[in-house]
């Protein structure tokens, strides 16, 4: 038995969960427990080969699961997703699975968050983003708890940068060699964050124990218009971009977004469905107008401190494209997520 403190990583097999637990793996200080759903899952058997990381076959929608996967545990890294369990499961289980870590016994607990564009928006219901919005509500609750003896940590980051591999944000090739990036943003502007670099804030986050108590880490890399992406991208690529800002009715229809897939559109067989839920036309509207009206700034980082935990992070969409080598060419980031993605709307086109 390894005599290193245990963390618990829910969320470990998606987009950020996966540079976290790569991360955690590097320091050698940790004991990493990954929860997966399916062990033999490509994401799951990648993060298996990594040393000092294990799997655990379960789900958090399970008490049972939930109170097993935590015993012995030092520390937890927990990021639910909403679009497999729908913003109301979210708030429910981000309380319920914290409740049940500090039984049995956690020491430090990080959550990773986003934004809550409802309450920056004065609570206008035209920036409601459920999958922003749940988490947001659990991060306060988390944050008013102040417990004796066991550490809150807030991890709050933003679009990542990576969606312009495969996301809201890819461009389409055109037939000439030219890229169209499609928004509704206006003269609006995009906070966006690196995964390339969540690793360095997780690890910063467990090793500094004391001053990351009641801390909301807020993780940005760049937060730039449209106008920047687009001059950047021809800046490094060479190749033509043409934006393509559209009214969100018709932008939802580029990304084939309809009031017929809910925002938990990745559920599975026997997982929570909450057809009451919001739309995905309806959650990103929120979303793009939040950043159309520019409610996020560089007000709200701490940017001193995110260059104190990691010096060498990378500070710009320019400086991202250089780093990945990104050329505008869609790569899917998740094969599994996306598989589900494309056949759900297969199904919701042919209702």
């Amino acid at each position: 038995m390894s005599t290193l403190p245990k963390i618990v990583v829910i969320g470990g097999t998606g987009a950020q969960g996966v540079p976290a637990v790569q991360a955690l793996s590097e320091t050698g200080k940790y004991q990493v427990v990954v929860l997966t759903r399916n062990k033999s899952n490509e994401q799951a058997q990648a993060l298996a080969a990594l040393p000092r990381t294990s799997l655990f076959e379960g789900t958090y929608l399970k008490e049972d699961n939930v109170w097993e996967l935590f015993k012995g545990a030092y520390g937890a890294f927990v990021n639910t997703d909403g679009f497999v369990i729908g913003e109301k499961a979210e708030i429910f289980w981000g309380m319920r699975i914290f409740e049940i870590a500090v039984a049995q016994g956690v020491k430090h607990y990080v959550w990773g968050n986003l934004y809550y564009l409802l309450k920056l928006g004065g609570y206008d219901p035209k920036y409601r983003s459920g999958h922003m919005d749940g988490k947001a509500r659990v991060a306060e609750w988390l944050l008013a708890q102040k417990l004796k003896h066991v550490t809150v940590t807030i991890f709050t980051t933003c679009p990542y940068m990576n969606m312009f591999w495969d996301g809201q944000f890819n461009p389409v090739k055109n037939d000439d060699g030219s890229f169209t990036f499609y928004s509704s943003i206006g003269d609006g502007v995009l906070p966006i964050v690196a995964l390339e670099d969540i690793g360095p804030y997780v690890t910063w986050i467990f090793s500094h124990k004391d001053r990351a108590a009641n801390l909301d880490l807020i993780a940005v890399t760049d937060i730039l218009p449209y106008t920047t992406i687009i001059s950047a991208f021809e800046k490094v690529t060479g190749k033509k971009a043409i934006w393509q800002d559209l009214p969100y009715e018709e932008f939802a229809k580029v990304r084939r977004m309809s009031d017929g897939i809910p925002a938990a559109w990745a559920h599975g067989p026997g997982e929570y469905h909450d057809p009451t839920g919001m739309s995905m036309k309806a959650n990103f509207q929120g979303w793009w107008n939040s950043w159309r009206d520019s409610l996020f700034t560089w007000n709200q980082v701490d940017v001193k401190l995110l260059d104190e935990i990691h010096p060498g992070r990378i500070r710009s969409f320019e400086e991202w494209m250089i780093k990945v080598g990104y050329t505008g060419e869609r790569k899917v980031i998740l094969k599994d997520v996306a598989d589900r993605w494309a056949s759900l709307q297969a199904h919701a086109s042919n209702v």
